[in-house]
């Protein structure tokens, strides 16, 4: 069980990284404008992050791991017990919209780059538990590109609709070998 302390340090950086995504972009915002929307100290902030990319990155697999294992029913959703590429894809889709403000702040306003590179390797590595390295890699890039698309359109799909025609198309490729 991690120390709380640990814990509540990380939640209160990835918090006042996501809210300063909408406030500054991610270009704009520097690790002081962490360290001070957080409250935390820079030798703190170090030992956990390695700079506003390790935040960036601890934010993306904090939704990937947490949509690998669910461990409660939460608002709005419950994913305890479904299992399957389109459970698993939905749920993770629902967070993306939950955190949509920060997602297209990072897309939109800086950090395009390093999030879609976070996204697909933590995408990547849950994968390659269940499939090839090649197969992994595609349906990761396969996502990563769908997550770009449905941020790029505002959100306008539903995360049930859009994780069926992820499912679909995914299950050609897995059909296939």
């Amino acid at each position: 069980m991690p120390d709380r302390r640990v814990a509540r340090t990380e939640a209160a950086v990835i918090g006042a990284f996501e809210a300063l995504l909408d406030e500054k972009g991610y270009a704009s915002m520097t690790v002081q404008d962490i360290l001070d929307a957080a409250n935390v100290g820079r030798a703190t902030f170090y030992a956990h992050f390695q700079g506003k990319e390790g935040v960036m990155r601890a934010f993306v697999v904090a939704v990937i791991d947490h949509v690998a294992a669910p461990a409660a029913a939460e608002d709005g959703h419950d994913f305890t017990g479904r299992g399957g590429m389109e459970a698993q894809v939905e749920h993770a889709l629902r967070h993306v919209l939950e955190h949509g403000h920060a997602i297209r702040a990072l897309l939109m306003r800086g950090g395009a780059d390093e999030f879609v590179h976070a996204l697909r390797t933590a995408a990547t590595s849950r994968l390659q538990e269940a499939a090839s390295d090649y197969e992994a890699r595609f349906l990761a890039g396969a996502l990563v590109e769908t997550i770009v698309w449905w941020a790029e359109t505002d959100f306008e799909q539903s995360p049930q609709v859009l994780a069926a025609s992820y499912a679909k198309s995914a299950r050609v490729v897995l059909e296939a070998r």
